[in-house]
């Protein structure tokens, strides 16, 4: 059998393909990921990803309920009311969605404008974004869906189908706390993005996790990850 040829690269280009490969920003110019981590940013950041990959799993739930209540109400002509109503009551958990996407940045924004700024210019827009649209925003409706919860809970209000289901003031409850995990996940994006535009992209591992205050250290960004140039 012949042998096939193998084609030869110099060593530069092969360390380009290589990159291309394992990068995504070698692909999108205008997309870049952070290599740095601020102990603060990290740990908000840990409790909005405990939560929301744990609740997750209930997407699962949702798609078996929906296939029970269809094969119910279609082959058994015996569907449920309540069953109706505690999908939608599962629906309310796709809201934490809203905080992991803000976490890992893979939320729609518009990017084609957005990848033509240098990094500087989308980390101002970034912090921009956050203390003048998402940070309102959320304080606002949660505000309004506190006091929303609380009349629910008072008023002791349920379904209004006879066999529906009761403690509507569980599903409403999700709301405040979905915003209050939105409220963590943009904190930490700020401080994030702040720190970075303080110390600049070329952040080094040059300071000492021993030296300054305890309030200091959590601000103090450090190299997570190297690229291979």
């Amino acid at each position: 059998m012949p042998d096939i040829p193998v084609p030869v690269f110099p060593d530069n280009q092969q360390d380009e393909v290589h990159l291309q490969d394992i990068h995504p920003e070698d692909h999108f110019p205008g997309h870049h990921k952070d290599n740095v981590e601020i102990p603060i940013s990290k740990f908000l950041t840990s409790i909005v990803t405990a939560i929301t990959t744990k609740t997750a799993w209930i997407n699962l739930l949702v798609m078996l309920v929906i296939l029970i209540q269809v094969t119910l109400r279609y082959g058994f002509h015996a569907g449920e009311a309540w069953v109706d109503e505690f999908i939608w009551h599962l629906y309310a958990f796709f809201m934490f969605g809203l905080s992991y996407a803000i976490t890992t940045d893979s939320h729609i924004r518009v990017d084609i404008a957005h990848m033509k700024f240098t990094r500087k210019k989308q980390r101002i827009i970034e912090v921009l974004g956050i203390l003048f649209l998402i940070m309102p925003f959320t304080i606002i409706i949660l505000d309004h869906s506190i006091g929303w919860v609380h009349h629910s809970f008072v008023s002791n209000e349920f379904s209004e189908n006879t066999t529906g289901l009761p403690y509507r003031w569980v599903v409403k409850s999700l709301l405040p706390i979905s915003l209050v995990l939105i409220f963590i996940a943009s904190l930490s994006e700020l401080i994030k993005n702040v720190v970075l535009l303080i110390h600049g992209e070329d952040v080094t591992n040059n300071h000492s996790s021993d030296s300054g205050s305890a309030i200091g250290r959590l601000f103090t960004p450090t190299i997570t990850k190297n690229k291979e140039i």
